[in-house]
């Protein structure tokens, strides 16, 4: 769960973004950036150093991002870099996320399956569960070889397991009450 500080600089950039409409490109880029700071943990250790000059965090920055980022997100880093919060730039991600989706409609939904889906199935899935949910979904796949077959939906806090262990278990308590 997102702080507050992270819920409040992730709205700042929402608004920002909104209002030069470029919202979607911008959570893009910022998990982007999630990505980067994910994958070279060596980059997110020099900016969090106190030891380390706000200039020389800066010019890192730049020379990491500028001509490859929006200038508002490259900013927004440098800014959260001079407040101290640059650790805090995952759930800002993820509050910015949020954020976007409430605002356009749309629903993250999960998918896990023992194989996995062709594209033809995938679409399939996403555009019953637009149906079923009555907004724009995004699917999310993941592949999981112990559900053994069948499938697991989340949706929001809501799970839908048809898998093949769930059933199976199930199958084997109702043997165990009839037999006990």
């Amino acid at each position: 769960m997102a702080s507050i500080v992270s819920e409040r600089y992730a709205l700042s950039l929402y608004e920002v973004a909104k209002e030069a409409n470029k919202a979607e490109e911008l959570m893009n880029e910022l998990n982007a950036v999630c990505d980067i700071f994910s994958q070279n943990p060596d980059l997110m250790k020099i900016l969090k150093t106190p030891s380390i000059q706000l200039a020389e965090k800066k010019s890192t920055l730049s020379a990491v991002f500028e001509g490859r980022i929006d200038p508002y997100l490259l900013n927004f880093l440098m800014l959260i870099t001079e407040k101290c919060r640059i650790s805090l730039v995952f759930e800002m991600a993820e509050s910015y996320k949020q954020q976007y989706y409430f605002e356009e409609g749309i629903c993250e939904v999960t998918a896990i399956t023992a194989v996995p889906m062709d594209d033809d199935l995938t679409e399939k899935l996403k555009n019953k569960m637009c149906a079923v949910i009555g907004k724009k979904v995004v699917l999310k796949t993941i592949v999981d070889e112990s559900i053994l077959g069948g499938i697991v939906i989340k949706v929001d806090n809501k799970q839908i397991d048809t898998s093949v262990k769930t059933r199976l278990s199930e199958l084997a308590q109702q043997l165990t009450h009839i037999i006990a």
